[in-house]
Parts: structure tokens; C-alpha cells; sequence
């Protein structure tokens, strides 16, 4: 599970040069150290692998459509009190764009890096060893696209982005356990402010919604 999280921010630090990426990830490095030294009463690392399903953008150049593939990453999860984690996590998911311009359908490769802070609340049930819980959390997604065609220009775009979870853990003893979740991601972008004789405000969209189950394992520390 520590191999799956580490190759997984080795990976984006060395595809990515952008230094806000960097920056990021330290912050979450930092953090989760300081809540280890500091809160934790019992830590989890684990690793998954799952399916996300394709979804569609309109714009106005023509339609994105993702397709269906698989996901993977990893997680830490830090037990602040009795079944209430904060949780840092990052999934990646590798697929084809199919963008449809002028009556033409080209597929063109994308990635999509999820790196998100939120909590989770767990309920127990019977002996305390099946577990279904619920999660939040907020960070940010990277859209990479790795080839141009047509309006569509490789490069990456950056969102801020929420997710939210829901599914069961399985303790399989005292350090083991087996985790299952279905997850729904939510990236948004700001339209940015505005003032007029009507007040002002803010305009905040979602572009589109990714859904995606996946499976994994990870190791109880500190449990009691």
C-alpha cells in the first residue's frame, strides 16, 4: 500500500513541472505528518484500484466525452476520535477523451489526478468489524491532455474539486482490513467575480460529475 501511494506522487512530480503541483503535494506531506505527531490516535494506509465511468462536457467547440477505465490509488487516513478520520487522498484515472468537432470523432489520451483533504465518518456495526462510512472532501483535479486536435490543445487544466463517498470497511483482523466505496467526483471552476447595481457574487460550475467504485486493502496502525 505505502509502494502504491509513493510510485503515485513520484509519478505526478515527475510528469507534472508545474510548481503548484509541487506545492501541494508538499502541504499534504507536511500535514500529514503534523497530524501523526500531533492527533492521531490510530492510522490507515491503503491502496485501490476501481472503474470510473465515462462521462460528457459540452462546450462550445463540440462535446468531450471521457471513456470507461480503471483507477487507482491510495490513501492515509488519520483517527482524530472513535471513528472519525481526516483523510488525504489521491486517485488516478487514464483514459481517452473522444472529442467531437466538425462531425468527426477523435479520441485523444487524458489523465485525470484527483488530490483531495476531506473526512470520514464511520458507523459500526454488530462486533465493530464491518464498518460503512461516508466521505467529503475538497482539493483539486488536473486534467492533462496529452495530445492537440483541432480547438482541443494538449496541456493541463487545473480545478478546484470536491468528492463524495460512500461504502464499507471490512476489519480483517488487527491490522488488515478491505475497503469498498463508490465515489462520485465533482470538478468545478470559477467564473470569477462580479459587481453591478444588483449586488455582487460569484459563479461556480461544475463542468461534469465522475462516478467511480473501486476496491482496496489497507493497514490499521495505532489501533487499539
Amino acid at each position: 500500500m505505502l509502494a502504491i501511494i509513493g510510485e503515485s506522487f513520484v509519478l505526478l512530480l515527475s510528469e507534472y513541472k508545474n510548481k503548484e503541483m509541487k506545492k501541494i503535494l508538499l502541504l499534504l506531506v507536511v500535514g500529514g505528518i503534523f497530524l501523526t505527531d500531533t492527533l492521531a490516535q490510530e492510522i490507515e494506509i491503503g491502496g485501490f484500484y476501481g472503474y470510473t465511468f465515462g462521462s460528457t462536457v459540452r462546450t462550445y467547440y463540440g462535446d468531450y466525452k471521457t471513456s470507461d477505465g480503471p483507477n487507482f490509488g491510495g490513501h492515509v487516513g488519520f483517527g482524530l476520535a472513535p471513528n472519525v478520520f481526516v483523510e488525504l487522498t489521491y486517485n488516478r484515472f487514464n483514459t481517452d477523451i473522444k472529442y467531437y468537432y466538425n462531425n468527426i470523432n477523435e479520441p485523444v489520451p487524458m489523465t485525470t489526478d484527483y488530490i483531495q483533504i476531506g473526512g470520514v465518518q464511520q458507523v459500526p456495526v454488530g462486533n465493530g468489524n464491518i464498518l460503512p462510512y461516508g466521505a467529503v472532501s475538497l482539493g483539486t483535479s488536473v486534467f492533462t491532455v496529452k495530445e492537440s486536435y483541432g480547438q482541443l490543445n494538449s496541456g493541463s487544466k487545473w480545478m478546484l474539486s470536491a468528492t463524495l463517498a460512500a461504502g464499507l470497511k471490512f476489519h480483517l483482523g488487527e491490522t488488515l482490513g478491505l475497503r469498498l466505496q463508490a465515489r462520485m467526483g465533482l470538478p468545478m471552476y470559477f467564473n470569477g467575480l462580479y459587481l453591478g447595481t444588483g449586488g455582487a457574487g460569484a459563479s461556480l460550475r461544475v463542468p461534469m460529475i465522475q462516478f467511480d467504485f473501486s476496491a482496496g486493502v489497507f493497514l490499521r496502525l495505532g489501533a487499539a
